[in-house]
């Protein structure tokens, strides 16, 4: 990312695959204004132990509890596309490559399949140009991430599930009200 990450506190079962991150924080990027891009209270996961070491990994559950998210926007970019923009430097482009160019040995070319992915009781903060104010992020919940039959990288899941997570930034801004 580029930016500092924190995290609180672990808990994983490397035998059964479920584990609890608390207190996830990933820093904004340089140049914008809150301290973090994201907040994340608890994050419950469910692994899949079995395909760890295959080219398939299959997350059966990812549930993210209190979020906090800043979404910042500039006249040419957000923290968003910034950050998304840094991760493609370590991993690579969140577009299709064909697959002789893929080496198989590469962590980032394997495929990644989230079977649930809940977020809810989160907070986003919408600003603009340094102004902004804080709204209710709404619940949401995706099934099936990378299981379309096109093979997706950890990059491009995560690219979808910002994209989701952008998408209802809009409505929960209009449903704020005044």
């Amino acid at each position: 990312t580029q930016t500092p990450v924190q995290l609180d506190a672990v808990n994983l079962s490397i035998l059964s695959g479920n584990g609890t991150l608390k207190g996830l924080y990933v820093g904004n990027p340089e140049g914008f204004k809150s301290e973090n891009i994201f907040a994340l209270g608890q994050i419950d996961i469910d692994v899949d132990t079995g395909s760890v070491f295959s080219d398939k990994i299959i997350i059966n559950k990812i549930h993210i509890q209190k979020p906090e998210i800043s979404y910042e926007k500039t006249l040419t970019s957000s923290n968003i596309k910034a950050l998304l923009k840094n991760i493609e430097a370590f991993t690579g482009p969140a577009e299709e490559k064909p697959e002789e160019e893929a080496p198989a040995e590469d962590g980032a070319s394997k495929q990644v399949v989230i079977k649930q992915l809940i977020i809810e009781d989160g907070t986003i903060f919408v600003g603009l140009m340094g102004v902004g104010s804080n709204v209710p992020l709404p619940r949401i919940e995706m099934n099936d991430i990378g299981e379309d039959g096109n093979k997706k990288s950890m990059a491009e899941v995560i690219d979808l599930v910002l994209t989701e997570v952008l998408k209802s930034i809009g409505p929960a801004i209009a449903g704020a009200g005044d």
